[in-house]
């Protein structure tokens, strides 16, 4: 999402968004209140005790929706997907990167972050080049009673607001 950010007039390079198999095909994500409801539930609940579960939204997703609702929400024109021989890296384009984001950080009184305490880069440029889909099952959660659940597509524009509320982003 940083790069999203307010970057109008600040250079950026062209956007990578990892290989087209991981473009097109399903990936499940998980929402930190789930999360958070599932640990609490797993912590309270006798038959969930010394029990392994998966933890995602319960839907999945394709990182092109992903990619449309945070255009959407950042008011940012959507780019299709253009595959090329060169792996993008995320790390590699943002480093050196922190004073721009301290500057906009300080144009737009942002409450006051470091870029790299932000962001999990390495975890980005992992997760946009899988060469499999990324979906796991929450059938165990659901017979044990965990039957929590996030819209993933609903679920980024309240986080989004949420940083912005909390003045963390723009």
């Amino acid at each position: 999402m940083l790069l999203f950010v307010d970057t109008r007039g600040y250079h950026f390079d062209t956007l990578g968004s990892g290989n087209k198999y991981t473009w097109e095909h399903f990936c499940d994500m998980s929402d930190a209140r789930v999360l958070a409801e599932q640990q609490i539930w797993a912590a309270v609940t006798e038959g969930a005790k010394n029990q392994a579960f998966n933890c995602t939204n319960g839907d999945v997703c394709t990182w092109k929706s992903l990619w449309g609702v945070l255009c959407e929400v950042f008011d940012v024109e959507f780019v299709a997907f253009e595959e090329n021989d060169e792996k993008f890296d995320w790390l590699g384009m943002m480093k050196g990167k922190g004073k721009v984001w301290a500057e906009i950080v300080e144009k737009f009184g942002l409450f006051e972050t470091k870029m790299e305490d932000i962001t999990c880069l390495e975890a980005l440029n992992v997760v946009l080049h899988f060469g499999f889909q990324h979906v796991c099952s929450m059938n165990k959660s659901r017979e044990s009673g965990f039957l929590g659940f996030a819209d993933t597509l609903k679920s980024i524009p309240m986080w989004v607001g949420r940083l912005r509320d909390m003045k963390i982003i723009r």
